[in-house]
Protein backbone atom coordinates (compact mmCIF):
# COMPACT_ATOMS: atom_id res chain seq x y z
CA UNK A 1 0.00 0.00 0.00
CA UNK A 2 1.53 3.35 -0.94
CA UNK A 3 2.17 5.87 1.83
CA UNK A 4 0.24 8.64 0.10
CA UNK A 5 -3.45 8.32 -0.75
CA UNK A 6 -5.76 11.20 -1.64
CA UNK A 7 -7.75 12.70 1.24
CA UNK A 8 -11.47 11.86 1.07
CA UNK A 9 -13.02 13.13 4.30
CA UNK A 10 -12.76 13.42 8.05
CA UNK A 11 -15.55 13.21 10.61
CA UNK A 12 -15.34 13.75 14.35
CA UNK A 13 -17.22 13.76 17.61
CA UNK A 14 -16.58 14.76 21.19
CA UNK A 15 -16.91 11.89 23.64
CA UNK A 16 -17.60 12.40 27.33
CA UNK A 17 -15.09 9.76 28.43
CA UNK A 18 -11.35 9.43 28.98
CA UNK A 19 -9.16 8.68 25.95
CA UNK A 20 -8.27 5.10 27.06
CA UNK A 21 -11.98 4.27 27.39
CA UNK A 22 -12.67 5.74 23.94
CA UNK A 23 -9.82 3.75 22.40
CA UNK A 24 -11.08 0.53 24.01
CA UNK A 25 -14.63 1.18 22.75
CA UNK A 26 -13.20 1.88 19.27
CA UNK A 27 -11.15 -1.32 19.29
CA UNK A 28 -14.07 -3.47 20.41
CA UNK A 29 -16.42 -1.93 17.86
CA UNK A 30 -13.99 -2.58 15.01
CA UNK A 31 -13.21 -6.12 16.12
CA UNK A 32 -16.95 -6.88 16.17
CA UNK A 33 -17.83 -4.95 12.99
CA UNK A 34 -15.19 -6.54 10.77
CA UNK A 35 -16.15 -10.14 11.40
CA UNK A 36 -19.84 -10.39 10.54
CA UNK A 37 -21.36 -12.51 7.78
CA UNK A 38 -22.53 -9.53 5.69
CA UNK A 39 -19.08 -7.94 5.89
CA UNK A 40 -17.48 -11.25 4.90
CA UNK A 41 -19.75 -11.57 1.85
CA UNK A 42 -19.09 -7.97 0.83
CA UNK A 43 -15.32 -8.39 1.17
CA UNK A 44 -15.39 -11.49 -1.00
CA UNK A 45 -17.60 -9.86 -3.64
CA UNK A 46 -15.24 -6.87 -3.88
CA UNK A 47 -12.14 -9.06 -3.99
CA UNK A 48 -10.65 -7.56 -0.84
CA UNK A 49 -7.00 -8.38 -0.24
CA UNK A 50 -7.60 -8.84 3.49
CA UNK A 51 -10.21 -11.46 4.30
CA UNK A 52 -8.83 -12.76 7.56
CA UNK A 53 -10.46 -12.59 10.94
CA UNK A 54 -7.51 -12.25 13.29
CA UNK A 55 -8.66 -9.15 15.17
CA UNK A 56 -8.19 -9.63 18.90
CA UNK A 57 -7.81 -7.20 21.75
CA UNK A 58 -5.55 -5.44 22.17
CA UNK A 59 -5.39 -4.66 18.46
CA UNK A 60 -1.92 -5.13 16.99
CA UNK A 61 -0.20 -4.33 13.72
CA UNK A 62 -0.75 -7.03 11.10
CA UNK A 63 -4.07 -8.31 12.41
CA UNK A 64 -6.83 -8.57 9.81
CA UNK A 65 -10.55 -7.99 9.70
CA UNK A 66 -12.67 -8.37 6.60
CA UNK A 67 -11.44 -5.78 4.10
CA UNK A 68 -8.80 -4.28 6.39
CA UNK A 69 -5.50 -4.93 8.10
CA UNK A 70 -4.20 -3.05 11.11
CA UNK A 71 -1.35 -0.97 9.70
CA UNK A 72 -0.41 0.87 12.92
CA UNK A 73 -1.53 1.16 16.51
CA UNK A 74 -0.42 3.71 19.09
CA UNK A 75 -2.73 3.04 22.01
CA UNK A 76 -4.67 5.08 23.11
CA UNK A 77 -4.03 7.74 20.46
CA UNK A 78 -4.08 6.33 16.94
CA UNK A 79 -5.32 3.34 14.96
CA UNK A 80 -4.69 2.95 11.22
CA UNK A 81 -6.53 0.44 9.03
CA UNK A 82 -5.60 -0.17 5.40
CA UNK A 83 -7.04 -2.26 2.62
CA UNK A 84 -7.55 -2.71 -1.08
CA UNK A 85 -9.89 -4.41 -3.49
CA UNK A 86 -10.45 -4.40 -7.21
CA UNK A 87 -11.93 -0.86 -7.21
CA UNK A 88 -9.92 1.01 -4.55
CA UNK A 89 -6.97 1.31 -2.18
CA UNK A 90 -7.93 2.90 1.14
CA UNK A 91 -6.85 3.91 4.62
CA UNK A 92 -9.00 4.72 7.65
CA UNK A 93 -7.22 6.48 10.50
CA UNK A 94 -8.79 6.97 13.91
CA UNK A 95 -7.31 9.69 16.11
CA UNK A 96 -8.13 9.90 19.81
CA UNK A 97 -7.17 13.24 21.38
CA UNK A 98 -7.77 13.89 25.09
CA UNK A 99 -9.30 17.30 25.73
CA UNK A 100 -9.62 17.18 29.51
CA UNK A 101 -10.08 14.50 32.19
CA UNK A 102 -13.26 12.88 30.87
CA UNK A 103 -13.63 14.47 27.45
CA UNK A 104 -12.04 13.21 24.23
CA UNK A 105 -12.03 14.24 20.59
CA UNK A 106 -12.45 11.22 18.27
CA UNK A 107 -11.75 11.60 14.53
CA UNK A 108 -12.06 9.23 11.59
CA UNK A 109 -10.01 10.24 8.53
CA UNK A 110 -10.45 8.47 5.17
CA UNK A 111 -7.94 8.45 2.35
CA UNK A 112 -8.45 6.43 -0.82
CA UNK A 113 -7.58 6.04 -4.48
CA UNK A 114 -10.11 4.79 -7.03
CA UNK A 115 -8.18 3.89 -10.20
CA UNK A 116 -9.78 3.63 -13.64
CA UNK A 117 -13.34 3.90 -14.81
CA UNK A 118 -14.61 1.16 -12.48
CA UNK A 119 -12.88 2.91 -9.57
CA UNK A 120 -14.56 6.19 -10.48
CA UNK A 121 -17.95 4.46 -10.64
CA UNK A 122 -17.33 2.78 -7.28
CA UNK A 123 -16.33 6.13 -5.74
CA UNK A 124 -19.55 7.70 -7.02
CA UNK A 125 -21.55 4.84 -5.54
CA UNK A 126 -19.86 4.83 -2.11
CA UNK A 127 -18.61 8.38 -1.54
CA UNK A 128 -20.78 10.42 -3.91
CA UNK A 129 -24.00 8.84 -2.65
CA UNK A 130 -23.24 9.86 0.95
CA UNK A 131 -23.25 6.23 2.08
CA UNK A 132 -19.69 6.35 3.41
CA UNK A 133 -20.49 9.46 5.47
CA UNK A 134 -23.55 7.83 7.01
CA UNK A 135 -21.62 4.68 7.95
CA UNK A 136 -18.67 6.55 9.49
CA UNK A 137 -20.88 8.95 11.47
CA UNK A 138 -22.96 6.06 12.82
CA UNK A 139 -19.79 4.23 13.80
CA UNK A 140 -18.45 7.28 15.66
CA UNK A 141 -21.79 7.71 17.46
CA UNK A 142 -21.82 4.03 18.49
CA UNK A 143 -18.24 4.23 19.77
CA UNK A 144 -19.07 7.39 21.74
CA UNK A 145 -22.20 5.81 23.24
CA UNK A 146 -20.29 2.72 24.31
CA UNK A 147 -17.40 4.72 25.81
CA UNK A 148 -19.79 7.00 27.72
CA UNK A 149 -21.72 4.17 29.40
CA UNK A 150 -20.70 4.10 33.06
CA UNK A 151 -19.76 0.75 34.52
CA UNK A 152 -20.04 -1.07 31.20
CA UNK A 153 -17.11 -3.11 29.98
CA UNK A 154 -16.39 -1.12 26.84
Amino acid sequence: MPDELPFIDEFDTTVMAAAPDVFLALSRRLARSLEGRAVRLGARALGCAHQGCSLALPLAQGQEGMGFRVAAVTEPKRLVLEGRHRFARYRLTFLVDPLEENRTHLRARTEAAFPGLTGALYRALVIGSGGHEVVVKRMLAAIAARAERPGIDR
